[in-house]
């Protein structure tokens, strides 16, 4: 992952400088680069995977937190209020991480396509060892990036891999209840 942590470095130093949110030409996805710890963040998450490549960072659901590390991908799989905070960065080895948006309708057509059911029992949030074809799809999107003129033919076919790796692998069980009828990409099938 150390090619992925380099693409997204130099993303992240190239449109965030001081740390922060970059947002990158690919709707949904963008990194996440911190050069210190941060204090406790609020929000309300939509469903999204957050592969970590440096640093560690807590995020807290309720009463569980869920700690990860270079290496972990973190998976929301569903609007969830949640606390965060960077626990692990400094200027000789930032926090950086790559996030993308788990896009529901995608979810549903793979869904369709793979013959896996939903676990009713599978927690909206989770932590697991980053899957290597997960990464190199990650790795395969980010380089992309240097190639403006492909992002409008190749970026689609990559998000749909993405989305994939992350359907077939440990995270896959609670990713597909998006696809359910009241799932997330069922109500906005209905909208």
């Amino acid at each position: 992952m150390t090619a992925l942590l380099d693409l997204v470095r130099r993303h992240a130093d190239a449109h965030a400088p001081g740390g922060g949110i970059a947002a990158t030409p690919i709707p949904g996805l963008s990194t996440v680069h911190a050069l210190a710890p941060s204090g406790l963040a609020h929000d309300i998450q939509r469903p999204l995977a957050c592969l970590v490549l440096q640093g560690a960072k807590e995020v807290t659901m309720g009463t569980r937190t869920f700690a990860f590390a270079a290496g972990d991908t973190l998976v929301i799989a569903a609007d969830l209020p949640t606390q965060s905070r960077i626990v692990q960065a400094s200027a000789a080895a930032p926090y950086c991480s790559l996030v993308m948006e788990i896009d529901p309708a995608v979810v549903a057509d793979l869904v369709a396509d793979m013959d896996a059911a939903p676990d009713p029992g599978a927690a909206p949030i989770g932590v697991e060892p980053t899957d290597a074809e997960l990464a190199e799809a990650a790795l395969q999107l980010m380089r992309l990036l240097a190639r403006p003129a492909a992002l409008p033919v190749l970026q689609a076919q990559h998000v749909r891999e993405m989305h994939y790796w992350l359907l077939a692998g440990r995270h896959g069980p609670a990713i597909r209840r998006l696809a359910w009828p009241s799932g997330s990409a069922q109500r906005v099938a209905r909208a």
